[in-house]
């Protein structure tokens, strides 16, 4: 028989190795670089130009004259006699928001709401709007607020007179600055199936994209309350 042949393997030289551990970083890099590749990617939201921001922004002199008709609108619908008392209200469900709103703020979403009805806004518009004026004014109709006032912000929406929003006097005005939301928000294509923080931060363009989320859920509540009261409904249960 024949003895094994053994073959001497040599120690590898630091040169072999450095090789070596060249290649596996490479191939690591590789395998990373081609995982990165696959990854499903949203495309990142582009800041609008300036003449985008003015395509989006409503001409005050047209949402003067929209809101000249939604007034008209919300008066005649105060006018119009409700269901005989002597008739049975119908139940209208409605959850509690999860905060407690006092009757200034109330009034103001009601004003919000009415307005949205006027325009044929869906009931997804009127939780955008009380969402975006959550967030910017907690519902209160802010006028200047001096050194604590963000720029030139102003109103339920705090929109600003220098972005051609309209004048001091119109943007503290509920249903003109209602108005003139819910017409921009009607120019974002496909807003009625973004989420409610998206699609309001198409409209207002603030440094917190995202801050609207947390009240979609008061919004929802409050809407679906003040819906009741608006068709005549009973709520069955109220803040």
């Amino acid at each position: 028989m024949y003895d094994p042949v053994h073959v001497p393997w040599g120690r590898p030289s630091r040169r072999r190795i450095w090789v070596m551990v060249v290649l596996v970083v490479a191939s690591l890099i590789a395998i990373a670089v081609t995982v990165v590749r696959t990854m499903p990617r949203h495309p990142p939201v582009e800041p609008l130009t300036l003449d985008e921001l003015a395509l989006m922004i409503p001409d005050a002199h047209q949402t003067q004259l929209v809101a000249a008709i939604v007034r008209a609108q919300i008066a005649n619908a105060k006018a119009t006699p409700k269901p005989s008392a002597t008739a049975a209200p119908a139940v209208c469900l409605a959850p509690n928001p999860p905060h407690r709103w006092d009757s200034t703020q109330r009034d103001n979403a009601t004003t919000i709401v009415q307005v949205g009805l006027a325009l044929g806004i869906s009931e997804r518009g009127l939780v955008v709007a009380l969402a975006t004026a959550m967030q910017e004014s907690q519902l209160y109709n802010l006028g200047h607020l001096g050194a604590n006032n963000d720029h030139d912000s102003l109103g339920l929406f705090q929109q600003r007179p220098s972005m051609g929003w309209g004048s001091e006097a119109q943007l503290t005005d509920p249903v003109y600055s209602a108005t003139a939301f819910y017409l921009a928000l009607q120019r974002v294509s496909g807003w009625e199936s973004m989420q409610v923080t998206v699609a309001a931060q198409r409209v207002q363009r603030s440094k917190f994209p995202n801050a609207y989320a947390k009240w979609e859920t008061d919004a929802t509540s409050l809407s679906k309350q003040i819906l009741c009261n608006e068709t005549a409904g009973r709520p069955a249960s109220s803040a």
